[in-house]
């Protein structure tokens, strides 16, 4: 629940600096434990390689002929540590550490050099030899009268590492069995541990500082790149029903900000367009019942007014009734528009021969034309086979046709035609009228739209519903209506419907 009450930025901060913590973290242990690896194996190379050098140094000395003596002896006042004499004269005892040209007789001073530093004078290292039995024949000075295991290797050149207590201080042990003797060179590992512990705590001091660093950036950043957000939300809270014209400013980049912003603008012009339909339809609805009302109104106080004879107020109630039935298909257009808009006007779809349906209307229309003194002319290329439901199809060719006998002349003419082209079936209405002005073309599908305002209306298609009505029942029958017209040059109107194949029928 406290992540909820949280800001973005604050969320943002915290998942970047939570990620930080756990990379630094995770890099800090594999640093930590890749040095100590490293720092372990050097050390267990470099006692096989002491080791390795103290066994040569044996195996050398037996070369020259030297024989081991007895085991290391111990004494209440001194304790001897030697390596023991090998040489051709008779037994002799311990007499102290080899002399320094011991190995002369090699004649290499590369390993007279090791062997002084390290048997003479070991101060990291602690050495003790053992010979194949498991005695102690030698130990290092810094060892005084502690021993260090012996193991009893059975195999040349095997080697073993554990740890070792010795003295109260823990030590690496390496023993290492050579031809003649069981090497053990220990060393101590307080110098490794002490590294490793100040390496902890670098790292515990830096982790810290670095992640405190990492979070004041995060900060920095998140506030940065939330700033376009804040300015979205200050703008767009801004906005109301009076000032839809406001648009939400755009960075200028391509990225997911600027991709939001362009969404959001393109929706307030969506909302500012439906503001303004919605504004011309009251508008609109307001005129066109203002005007009957206004009529039966004016009709019904001047029958009240004096006595009239009883055809007078026949007439008058005639007239009124026309007004009464015009408000009524004018609700009614409009219940079932907003029916249709909703999905709640089912289509009945059959198989519809559309040639035969046009062939109908025209029939029909032709006593009206000829009375205006139109002619009508038909033309049909296929039987234009469609799946709708044939009452509404008749209805949406019909007003496309009253629409093109009004505003046609006498002495003009209406073509119907009826083609197939690319899988559709095309249901073309042409006349010779006056045409449609290019900026009224775009609107003439919307309700209550005339593109001649001072024409009579003497249907509920007077009042601008009857192309609105076509283009929801075209697009309902998954068409589509397309118009061309000149003003002065006639107007061409065409209902494009998917075609119906013989094997879907």
């Amino acid at each position: 629940m406290i992540g909820h009450r949280l800001s973005l930025r604050a969320r943002l901060t915290l998942w970047y600096g939570g990620m930080v913590a756990a990379v630094l973290v995770s890099f800090g242990l594999f640093w930590y434990w890749s040095v100590r690896q490293e720092l372990y194996h050097s050390l267990e190379q470099s006692l096989g390689q002491v080791a390795q050098t103290v066994g040569f140094i044996v195996e050398r000395a037996h070369e020259q002929g030297w024989q081991p003596l007895r085991p290391l002896q111990h004494s209440r006042s001194v304790v001897q540590r030697s390596f023991s004499v090998w040489s051709t004269t008779p037994l002799r005892g311990f007499v102290g550490p080899l002399p320094s040209d011991t190995l002369a007789a090699a004649g290499s001073p590369v390993w007279s050099a090791v062997y002084q530093y390290i048997l003479l004078n070991p101060r990291t290292y602690s050495i003790q030899i053992a010979d194949t039995a498991g005695h102690i024949i030698w130990r290092s000075a810094n060892l005084l009268e502690d021993s260090l295991p012996v193991l009893r290797l059975s195999r040349v050149g095997e080697r073993r590492v554990l740890r070792v207590w010795l003295r109260g201080e823990e030590q690496q042990l390496l023993v290492y069995r050579s031809t003649l003797a069981e090497v053990a060179v220990g060393y101590n590992v307080r110098e490794i541990e002490a590294v490793l512990q100040r390496l902890g705590l670098l790292l515990l001091w830096a982790i810290p500082l670095v992640l405190a660093i990492a979070g004041f950036g995060g900060w920095v950043l998140a506030r940065a790149s939330l700033r376009p957000v804040d300015m979205m939300r200050r703008t767009a809270e801004s906005i109301t029903a009076h000032n839809l014209s406001l648009r939400i400013p755009e960075p200028p980049t391509e990225d997911e900000l600027a991709h939001l912003a362009r969404t959001l603008n393109q929706m307030i012009a969506r909302l500012e367009a439906s503001f303004m339909q919605i504004r011309q339809f009251s508008a609109d609805v307001s005129h066109e019942l203002r005007t009957p009302l206004t009529i039966l109104i004016g009709e019904l106080e001047l029958a009240l007014r004096s006595r009239k004879r009883p055809e007078e107020y026949e007439a008058v109630l005639s007239s009124a009734l026309e007004e009464v039935l015009r408000l009524h298909r004018i609700v009614e257009t409009l219940f079932e528009l907003a029916r249709a808009e909703r999905g709640q006007l089912p289509l009945d779809q059959q198989p519809v021969l559309l040639a035969q349906l046009i062939e109908e209307i025209a029939e029909d229309v032709e006593p009206l034309a000829r009375e205006r003194g139109i002619a009508i002319y038909r033309r049909a290329d296929s039987d234009g086979r469609v799946l709708g439901d044939a009452l509404r199809l008749r209805q949406a060719v019909l007003n496309v046709v009253d629409n093109a006998l009004k505003y046609t002349p006498a002495g003009g003419s209406v073509t119907l035609s009826l083609y197939s082209a690319s899988g559709e079936v095309v249901v073309e209405v042409a006349d010779t009228g006056v045409g449609i002005a290019p900026e009224d073309m775009p609107h003439v599908f919307e309700r209550f739209y005339r593109a001649e305002k001072s024409r009579s209306r003497t249907s509920a298609d007077g009042a601008g519903l009857g192309l609105a009505i076509v283009r929801w029942i075209v697009e309902a029958h998954g068409g589509r209506v397309e118009l061309d017209s000149r003003l002065g040059g006639g107007t061409r109107v065409r209902l494009c419907f998917p075609e119906l194949r013989d094997e879907e029928g």
